[in-house]
């Protein structure tokens, strides 16, 4: 990482409050090609070009073309901190997402994308500035941090990051719950990363404890558009668990529209428990595993729902609420095993089970999602790797596959990855 002045981050407008900090730029540069049977086309708009986990009706077929992100999300960030004396720090992070087969911003190219043959799905990701990340902090030896601003999710974090993340085959276009935010979201994409939000972080030796809430800002109700997240664990050199729980009201799942700029909504709220468990057996091999439990309801506040015209950049064209009760359990188990110094091999199996319910029009659904992945990693240097990785999808039910669309969908590609 590049070390600037505070002079740097002044003139970016980023840290006008904090003096004297070391400020670091970073990011990731990840690039591969990929081909995905059953796909629509890929898409110079979405975030990693196409969808690995399912298809567009209006084209299906054998697509081959250029990923973003294979392993990890291409991106670039600046943080820094500011040390206050007697074990206290001030610090910031801002980082966003892009995708480096055309340079723009990450986006879920659903807005206009209804209709369209080519790769869309919802995402945190809108288009924001700084769309992955936004926060300012205080931290304390002794009483822990607090941050302010748009986080991930405490769940999102298990799967990815914490005790080197749980997901066994962590890597973005082939992981199920790597690909698609609706598992760190607890149910919904656009939770993966939680907005206007305060999260405490504090670590008692071994053991860690975590509380984020993040404000809904609707007047008249407070609880309405709300995060709120807990999340507790133990993290040792050879074995780690977690668990987190997260409730969200009057949340959103967001859908394509064919106008520009122009997305549907659907509010619910939403609550979810996660854990999640790794050994290391031995040095080179360790075994990771984890359950979610999804669960949807009608949302708190129709009304004001109703009321909203906006979400980010997008207008709503359709605002549905959510009726009856959904469930949705997931469960996955792998491992990672290190071949050389220089060389690791990923497994990983995820089963997402949804028992039947009741859907839109008074149909009666379930489904069972089937994953099987697999990633050689091979590390040129300390900041670059290349990788191959495959995933097979195996889908059985109307709520997996939707009407007249395939039930098998492969993944398989290979890129290069550049940290600095």
């Amino acid at each position: 990482m590049m070390k600037k002045s505070l002079l740097v981050a002044l003139s970016l407008g980023a840290v006008s409050g904090v003096a004297h900090a070391d400020v670091s730029l970073y990011g990731v540069l990840d690039l591969g090609i990929a081909q995905l049977t059953n796909s629509g086309d890929f898409s110079p708009t979405f975030v990693t070009g196409a969808v690995p986990i399912g298809a567009q009706p209006q084209k299906i077929g054998t697509a081959r073309g250029m990923m973003n992100g294979g392993e990890s999300q291409s991106r670039w960030g600046i943080k820094g901190s500011e040390d206050l004396g007697n074990g206290n720090k001030a610090f910031f992070q801002l980082e966003s997402a892009f995708s480096v087969a055309n340079g723009t911003l990450a986006t879920s190219g659903l807005g206009g994308g209804g209709g369209s043959p080519s790769a869309i799905a919802d995402t945190s990701l809108n288009g924001q500035l700084f769309n992955r990340m936004a926060f300012i902090g205080l931290s304390s030896n002794d009483l822990g941090a607090v941050t302010f601003g748009r986080q991930y999710s405490l769940q999102l974090d298990m799967i990815g990051s914490v005790g080197g993340g749980y997901d066994p085959v962590n890597a973005q276009m082939f992981s199920p719950i790597n690909f698609s935010g609706s598992y760190g979201g607890g149910g919904a994409t656009d939770n993966s990363r939680v907005d206007q939000a305060i999260k405490y972080a504090k670590k008692f030796g071994n053991f860690n404890v975590n509380a984020m809430y993040g404000f809904g800002g609707m007047a008249g109700n407070n609880s309405a558009r709300s995060n709120a997240q807990l999340n507790a664990g133990y993290e040792a050199d050879r074995f780690g668990v977690q668990a987190a729980v997260q409730n969200a009201k009057d949340t959103t799942l967001i859908a394509a529209n064919a106008a520009p700029n122009t997305v549907n909504a659907t509010f619910v709220n939403l609550t979810s428990y996660m854990l999640t468990g790794r050994y290391q057996v031995t040095d080179p091999l360790t075994l990771k595993a984890g359950y979610e439990r999804m669960q949807y309801s009608a949302p708190g506040d129709p009304t004001g729902d109703a009321s909203l015209t906006q979400l980010y950049q997008y207008n709503l064209a359709t605002k549905g609420m959510f009726t009856g009760q959904k469930n949705i359990n997931v469960v996955w188990v792998g491992a990672n095993y290190q071949i050389t110094p220089a060389m690791k091999a990923s497994v990983g199996y995820y089963d997402v089970m949804i028992p039947a319910f009741t859907g839109t029009g008074g149909t009666t659904m379930d489904s069972t999602d089937k994953y099987t992945s697999a990633m050689l990693e091979y590390n040129l240097s300390k900041n670059t790797n290349l990788y191959a990785a495959f995933m097979l999808d195996k889908k059985n039910g109307l709520a997996a596959i939707g009407a007249n669309l395939p039930t098998n969908y492969n993944t398989y590609g290979a890129g290069v990855r550049v940290k600095f």
